[in-house]
Parts: C-alpha cells; structure tokens; sequence
C-alpha cells in the first residue's frame, strides 16, 4: 500500500516530561470543547484534474469551507474559469451557479505540465490542487463502468427490432489520458481498447503525484480474462504497468484503490500508450554549467538500445545524450512532478524524452557539488575499494541486490571533509547507510582497521524549532557527516543501502560526495496553517513557517523577508538564530486592509564567509489539515510537498477575533544565563471568550521557555531563561497563542440569506398551496358546468330525436295524405258526377292540407330542436375544454407546490444547518503573536580595563587593575583568576573578586628572585554566576617576567 511516510518528533529536551504531559492533557480537554478550527478555504479534489490544450471542460471541486466560492485561481494566465449556471427555475432570480462546478477554458499555448489550481471564497484562497495539461486526447470516465469482475458483453433490443452489444467498460483509444474517480462505495473502473500485437504498452497512473489520496492499482487482462500485468506503488509512489500486447485484439484495464476507499479526494489519471518513460538517468547530477554526455534509462525510448538492465522482467533500453547543466543552477529547483519535502534543499533541473508528439516523465538531474567520478565495477569488498582522489563526487549505484561499495581515500591531519549521501534526496525509496575506518599498519607491516563512524538515519537534536514541527519534514534516510581527519593516512568507507537488501533495482542510484566543507543553505516557506491556505482576518495574523537547511554545518544568522504582500499586509524580517532550523514570518493585517490577494516572494541573506549570499525560497504545503499542537508534541509528521507559490489574501468583511501582542516594539537583550520578562496584551472582539494559552515559538536553543497560561487575562507577562550553554546570537521569536473554546459564529451572513430564502421559498409554496386549492375548485366548478351541460345536451339530444321522429311521422302522414287524396281524385275523375266521390275529394284535400300543416309544424320544432341541440353541444364542448384546461392547471398547481414542497424541504435543511453552524461554539483557534527579537550577547559584563601584558622583575611586585561595566541588570561578584601556562615557576598572582555592584578589583603579581624568566601567556578567567548559570569570561595576558642579574 502507498501511504506517504510517517515520521514520529522527539520531546523537546528544555520541556520536561511533566510539563509535556500537563500539556498535552490540556489540548486533549481542549478537543473535548470543540475540534474545530476557524473556517478556511480548503480545496481537496477536483474532478476531471487534467485537460488538453485549446479544450473546455467541466470540472468539479470538493472541499471544506467553500463558502461562496466563486472562482478559481492558476499558476499560469492561460487558464480561464467561470462557473456554471443551473436552467433558471421559479425559486429564484434568473440562472443561479451550481455550487462547486465551474466552466474551465485551457488557451492553446499552455505547455504541457503540472499546473496549481486555488478557489477563493468567504474564507479565503485555499491551498494547491495539482492540474494536469497533456498532449494526449482527454477521457472521461462514465459510470456505471463495471464490477470486480471482467465485464462481459452482452445483447440488448435497438429499438428497430435488432440486437446490439454492449460493454459496461470505458471504451478508450491509444494514446490517450483517462479521467477517473472512486466515487461511491467499493468503486471499481474497467476500460476496454484495441491494441496491436508487439505492442509495448506504458500505462503511467497519476494519484499520488497529483495531490490524490487513492493508492492506485492497475491490471491489464485480455479478452478471455487472463491477467497480462498488474502494478501497484512504483518509485514515484504511483503504479506503473509495462505490457508488450501478445496479440492484436481487446484489452480491458482494471482500476481501483487498493483497500477501496472512496470519496473527493479519490482521483487519478492515466496516460496510456506507447509512449517513452525514463526510469533512471545516470550519472543523477552534473556541475553547473557543463554540458556532459548522460545515459538515459527508460522504455520506449526513440533510438533505444538494450541496456542489459530490467525491472521486474522488463528490460529496460538506454539512450545517451548531452544535458545542460544551468550556471545558476545553484538557486533552482524545476521540477514540473511532485517534490517531496526532504527535497527542498537540493537544487537541480528536470530531464524528459520526446517521443513523436509526446513527452516522457520528467526526471531531476541533480547539481553536483565536486567533481564527478563514476563508480568502477568490483569494489564490492573491503579487500579491493575504489581508490578516490578528493575532493569528487561519486555516482554510484544500489545494485544489484545487497549490494555494498567500498571506497578509499588520503587524507591527512587536521583537514576537514563534508561526507555527504545523497539517493533518498533524489527521490529514491532507499535508506543509505556508511560506515568510515581509519587504517594503519603495523610495526610489522599488517593492515590494521579502526572504526571512524557509522551513521545511517542523521541524529537530529531536540530543539523544537530544528525538527519539532510535522507540516513539512525535510529530514532526510541520507546521511551526513563533517569527517576532522586525526591523522595523515588513509580512510576507508563502505556504503550500502537498506532497500536494496530486499531487491535488485537498478534505478537506486547515489552520489557520494566528499568535499571541502561549504557553508550554504537553502530555505522552505511553508504556510503555518493547517489548510495549506493563508487568509488574514482584518486586523489579524497568519504565520509561514521558514525551514532551513543548513548545509556543511554553517550556523550562522539567516535573515528572512517577504515582499509581494497584499495591500494592508505587512510582516518584519525575522533572524534565524545560529544553528536553529525554523524561524516564522508573521503576516499582519490592518483593520481596514482591503480584500486582496497577494503572491509572496520570500526571500533569506547570510554572510557566508565574510561574503553576503542570497536565497530565494522554495515553497511547501501540507497535504492533509492537522490540528494545532504543542511544540515538540510527539505527533507523526503529515505528508507535504513542494508547491510552485505562496499566495495570501485577506478577508473582505471578517475581523480577527482576538489579536496578541507581545514586547514593547524594542529588541529585547540579555546574555547568556539572562532572564527576559515580556509583556502581552490581548484585544478580543465582544463574545470570544475561552482560554488561552501561549507557546514561544523559535526560541533560541537551550532556553527554558515554559507555557503562558494566559486564560481570560488582557494583559500579563511571561519570562525566558537562557542557560550558559545558549548559543549568543539573534533570534526572532513569537508566541503562538492557542485559544480552547474560543466562542465563534461561523458565517451569520449565509443564515441570514437561507432564512430569507426560506422565507421568500415558504411565500411560494403557500401561494402554491392556495393557487392549488384555487385551481381545485375551480376543477369542481367546471365538473359541475360540465355535468349541467352534458345533462342539457342529453335533453336536447331527446327533444332531437322527438322532433325528428314526429317531423318523420308527419311527413310519412302528408305523403299519405297525397296518396289518398290522389286516390280519391282518380277515382272521381272516373266517376265526375259522382257526389260521394266529390266529398271524398274534398275531404281528402282537407286531410291533406292539414297534414302538410302539421308537416309545416313538425319541420319547425325539428329545426327548432336541431338548434337547441348544435347550441347545447357547443355548451358541452365549451364546458368539456374549460374542465381539461381546469385539470391541466390543477395538475400543474399540483406538481409545482410538490416542488415547492421539495424546496422548501431544501431551504428549511440548509437554513437550519447555516443557522446551527452560526450559533456560538467553541472552536479551537490559532492565535500569532507579533514577532519579537532577542539578542543574546556571551556575558553580562564588557571588560572595560585589563591590560594586555605586564612586566614585572624578579623579586618585584606589579599590580593588575580590572574594570568592568555590568548589563542587563547584573549584580553579582565577579571571581577573577590568572592561570600561568605550565613549566612557569616562582611567579604567584592572587585571586581577587570584584563585589557585588562594584566595577573593579585590583590584584598583585609577585615574581620570585628565581621566577621562570620571559614571555609567558596567561589567561585570565572571569567567573560570574548569572541567575544560577556558571558563566566564566576568558581574556588573554602576556606576563613579561624580566631577569635580574645579581650585582657583581
């Protein structure tokens, strides 16, 4: 399993275990008031994390604290981001912006590389989250996208009446970058492309390298499922697969977290293809400003031959190559991959491969710091070391398994040479180890071998401010050594490396260097705050954190500043002490510092030889948020990693809740043994209250500096003491407050609008509810209209078909009619005088005249019906629609008050969460006190008179004033001794004291008649004893003792 390294911090040797104990005890209680730290922005993942040039695509981020995050911020002007806006909706005002999802534009001259994203919001600028610009065509991967097992196709409908294959797998193309996540649950990814046979196929999985907490595994099967390769953590922590594909067909690639762990901060990348990788270049470093000829190891490599080196079983080709090694290489350290932090004090460039249109991996070619020797083969016995001509820089190798080299060298006494191993501090997984002999030879000629040293992980001492921090380790498995060689003769050392013990891995290199010591240093700035960001409240302070490393045993003074600052942002130079590690600048900001953001540009001066040289920076971050500890509280370090910038912004509305000042705004100076009362203040803003408690922090070593229990107090005082074996120096410290239980309202503004918003969401769902109820009744009004129109059209219906049926009737009657009376007329006219037959006639014409009426009559009340009927259906159509539109907007209201219902449900969960996170409670809160300057002088006393040398005759007397001027308020007696150099006889110099608050003593010399004669160098030793610490002043006096020649 990856997992960044663990590194446990020793106790500070100036805090007993008792204190250490009550401490921690009070932090503990403290976590039991409220774990919580003051809000700052923190961005943990972000999804896709990688795009290509000239490309749009959305991406995701997820975090802590993204209070009104609004925008992103790059290390680079050619990436544009806006945030993406959600389809309007009736709850509120136009198109809103989703939260956390932003529109990103990568412009088309973006270089390929690693690139820092940053969010900002209420709380601030957040730490850097690796993004990734490739050349390869981006993927991303859908979901769902398989199980654990291989997925397998099956057969689904298309919808025309066919058959199609499907394959939960990812589909991807050669060469390609995948996007991928652990999202839910025991997430499992599966991706399926075409290789080609011989194919020699790289997949480089990206998770650790970009800022991901995914400890990434990859396997390659084929298409029946049988496994072709399978990679876990390789060199760089991340997994890299190395398959030649057997045969052309389908892969299917498998990825996962190795225990399947899921969440935001669960992301990777892969670049797949046939592409070039570097595994190793060799020699691993080069002076500056040469241009030498490297071999470069890796696979696929254009114009790669077999090295005869493997990995794994994978051979590995070389190809050789000048590499320029900058002049100024000395301030540089470019490397476009992750840097860890015991990296930062090396300086190099980086090295890649372009393969066609793509690059390989960078790798870091290392500045040498002699000149460069290459380890010769068969020097793996005491019995036949490499023989070496210093001062050089060896470049060797951990290979093959348990492999140890031996080297010899001359050297004579008195020099001094800087031993120092480098392979861990290449960014190598090994943990080097040396053992340095002295051989000699007998009287009779035998070879005699005593041990020198044997070191293997460096020592480091138990100041808080040399390694007692745990956000940015920088210690080191290499080992160093500053050899004072005891006699002319020759040194033998043996180097050998744990890792390689346990496997044989030609890419453990190491370069051995054993030069004149050269005293330098690099420094780290590193933001002090637990998320990696840096925001000011108004009025406030934040810290950065400054980590050296000192180089050849240089200790002296280093002086740190910080330009680029916000406006209303100011920070003092701070002095780190002779041989302290650490020091802090302190950001402060004004009360009315307007809401800006800034890049720092740290930057830290030594006289180094009676010469001034300038460093800049490097930079660093935690990875992961930590709570505050004690000093020196033994805590395991978090993983941390160079970073590209520091930036700092200051908040737009947040006062600082409490600020702590320390000292009178004047150095502060003692002596060794000296006591130092310091004043505080603390201004807290109404309702912060909590118990506060002080730690000085960068003190110098050997300093008894105990906790300030400040509680509720405004004002106070707490005292250093400096024992006699403080180093005297400069030494910029401060007092880093810690507030339990600080009471604190987080983001009351947010409340405030989700209270109004849910508000404003409970008015519409109200008027929902009763535009509902409304469109309900209406819904009945028009049932009931409906109802009396279909009731008025089934009676017209039946006043139709009366009508119609007696129109019918009298009709058939009216042609009945015309037939009688025609029957009658016909047979009248066979018969005209025929009376009956006339009358008949006539009768006849009457009925029929009378049926034709009724005809008349019955036509009328039929068209008359047919009226009413055409109107009673235009009614009932008319009532008919009126109760669809009716149900339609019913069913309308309906829905929209069930989303109502939703979002109000919404409102009424985030107003009540805003409005419970913006209660009162206690948190625990960081507070920085301003930076105070201390300097230590060696005594608390100038010596004002003593002379140089004195003359005295044999037989004769002389007389020694002593003058001093007392400081920093000492009082004491002064004991003051002569001591005469050995072989000196007859000569007797008394012991005198100078009184408590008296400034001279005198004492006398007597020098007998047989008093050794001539120059004799003494030393006068002033004794004093300085609050309980023995502090003994020592000035040279040459005794002239002058012979007397008896009398003749």
């Amino acid at each position: 399993m990856n997992s960044d390294r663990i590194r446990p911090h020793r106790i500070a040797g100036h805090w007993s275990w008792r204190q250490f104990v009550g401490a921690v005890l009070v932090l503990f209680s403290a976590c039991e008031v409220g774990l919580a730290q003051l809000p700052a922005t923190r961005l943990e993942g972000l999804f896709p994390a990688g795009a290509a040039p000239n490309s749009t695509v959305e991406i995701t981020i997820a975090g802590a604290d993204l209070d009104d995050v609004d925008r992103l911020l790059f290390s680079h002007p050619g990436f544009k981001a806006e945030r993406k806006l959600a389809e309007e909706t009736p709850f509120d005002e136009g198109r809103q912006p989703v939260d956390n999802v932003f529109l990103l534009t990568v412009a088309s001259d973006v270089p390929v590389g690693n690139y820092e994203i940053r969010c900002q919001g209420k709380y601030g600028l957040s730490n850097p989250r690796t993004f990734v610009v490739s050349s390869l065509p981006e993927i991303v991967e859908a979901e769902p996208n398989g199980e654990n097992n291989l997925p397998q196709w099956t057969e689904v409908d298309d919808g025309a009446g066919g058959k199609t294959r499907t394959n939960p797998a990812t589909e991807i193309t050669l060469a390609s970058a995948v996007n991928g996540q652990s999202s839910s649950g025991a997430d499992v990814d599966w991706f399926r492309f075409q290789g080609a046979q011989g194919e020699r196929l790289i997949v480089d999985g990206f998770a650790r390298r970009i800022d991901s907490q995914m400890d990434l595994v990859l396997s390659l099967y084929d298409a029946t499922g049988r496994l072709l390769g399978e990679s876990r953590a390789y060199q760089s922590g991340d997994p890299l697969l190395d398959v030649s594909l057997p045969a052309n067909g389908e892969y299917f690639l498998k990825a996962h977290d190795a225990l399947y762990r899921q969440g935001a901060g669960y992301f990777y990348r892969l670049h797949m293809g046939s592409f070039a990788h570097i595994d190793f270049v060799f020699p691993p470093a080069g002076l500056p400003g040469t241009n030498d000829e490297y071999t470069i190891y890796g696979r696929n490599l254009p114009g790669g031959q077999n090295s005869g080196f493997s990995i794994d079983g994978k051979p590995l080709q070389q190809v050789k190559a000048p590499i320029a090694i900058p002049g100024d290489v000395a301030n540089r350290l470019e490397f476009s991959s992750r840097l860890d932090p015991h990296l930062g004090g090396v300086d190099g460039i980086e090295q890649r491969v372009v393969n066609g249109a793509y690059k390989s991996n960078p790798i870091l070619i290392t500045k040498a710091t002699a000149p460069p020797v290459l380890e010769q083969p068969n020097n793996d016995t005491s019995k036949s070391p490499q023989q070496l001509m210093l001062p050089c820089e060896v470049a060797g190798q951990f290979y093959p398994q348990r492999d140890i080299d031996w080297y010899q060298f001359e050297a004579k006494q008195g020099e001094v040479w800087s031993i120092d191993v480098y392979s861990e501090r290449l960014g190598l997984p090994t943990d080097p180890a040396f053992l340095l002999q002295r051989i000699t030879l007998t009287e009779a000629g035998e070879q005699q071998v005593s041990g020198v040293v044997f070191l293997d992980d460096v020592q480091e001492q138990n100041f808080n401010n040399m390694s007692g921090r745990h956000e940015f380790d920088m210690r080191t498995t290499d080992p160093s050594y500053l050899f004072t060689v005891p006699a002319d003769g020759a040194y033998r050392l043996m180097l050998k490396d744990g890792a390689s013990s346990v496997k044989s891995d030609p890419r453990l290199v190491y370069r051995l260097a054993i030069r004149k010591p050269t005293h330098d240093f690099r420094v780290v700035a590193v933001p002090g705050d637990s998320t990696g960001s840096l925001m000011l409240r108004k009025g406030g302070r934040d810290v950065v954190r400054v980590f050296v490393d000192r180089q050849d045993g240089f200790d002296g003074e280093i002086r740190v500043s910080a330009t680029g600052l916000p406006g209303g942002v100011t920070t003092e130079e701070v002095i780190i002490g002779p041989a302290n590690r650490m020091g802090t600048l302190i950001l402060t900001a004004a009360p009315d510092a307007p809401a800006t953001v800034g890049t720092l540009n740290v930057m830290a001066k030594a006289v180094v030889e009676g010469q001034e040289i300038i460093r800049p920076a490097r930079y660093g971050t935690a990875l992961v948020p930590f709570q505050f500890n004690q000093p020196n509280a033994n805590i395991p370090s978090v993983p941390g990693r160079l970073v590209n910038r520091i930036q700092v912004c200051v908040s737009d509305s947040e006062p600082a809740p409490q600020v702590l000042t320390i000292g009178d705004g004047k150095v502060i100076e003692t002596s060794r043994g000296g006591v130092v009362k310091i004043p505080y203040q603390v201004a807290r803003q109404e309702g912060t209250a909590g118990n506060l408690l002080g730690f000085p922090i960068d003190f110098p070593p050997q300093t008894n500096a105990q906790q300030v229990n400040i509680g509720g107090n405004e004002k106070g005082e707490f005292e250093l003491r400096f024992a006699a074996t403080t180093p005297p120096g400069t030494y910029t410290f401060y007092l880093a407050g810690f507030n339990q239980g600080m009471q604190y309202k987080r983001n009351p503004e947010l409340a405030a609008k989700a209270k109004e918003r849910q508000e404003r969401i409970g008015k519409i769902l109200t008027d929902a509810q009763q535009a509902t109820q409304q469109a309900q009744q209406l819904t009945q009004q028009r049932q009931n209209e409906l109802n009396q129109a279909n009731t008025a059209l089934s009676q017209a219906n039946t006043q139709k078909q009366q009508a119609d049926q007696a129109a019918t009737n009298a009709a058939n009657a009216q042609k009945q009619a015309e037939g009688a009376l025609k029957q009658k007329q016909d047979a009248a006219a066979t018969n005209p005088s025929d009376e009956a037959l006339k009358a008949q006639v006539t009768q006849a014409v009457t009925a029929r005249d009378d049926a034709a009426k009724k005809q008349k009559e019955a036509e009328t009340l039929a068209a008359e019906a047919t009226k009413k009927q055409q109107e009673a259906t235009e009614v009932q159509t008319a009532a008919t629609e009126a109760k669809t539109k009716a149900d339609m907007e019913f069913q309308a209201a309906q829905q929209f008050q069930q989303r109502a219902q939703q979002e109000k449900q919404r409102a009424d969960q985030f107003a009540n969460q805003k409005q419970n996170e913006a209660n009162p409670r206690g948190f625990n809160v960081h507070v920085p006190s301003n930076p105070v300057t201390l300097r230590i002088a060696d005594f608390p006393i100038n010596v004002d008179a003593l002379p140089e040398a004195v003359s005295v005759k044999q037989g004769e007397k002389a007389e020694v004033v002593v003058k001093v001027s007392r400081l920093y308020e000492f009082t004491g007696a002064v004991n003051v001794q002569t001591q005469l150099p050995g072989g000196v006889g007859g000569v007797s110099i008394q012991n005198v004291t100078i009184p408590d608050n008296q400034p001279e003593a005198k004492y006398e010399l007597s020098a007998a008649a047989n008093a050794t004669v001539g120059e004799h160098a003494c030393t006068v030793r002033l004794q004093m004893n300085f609050n309980g610490q023995n502090l003994v002043l020592e000035r040279p006096l040459k005794l002239q003792v002058i012979e007397v020649k008896p009398a003749e």
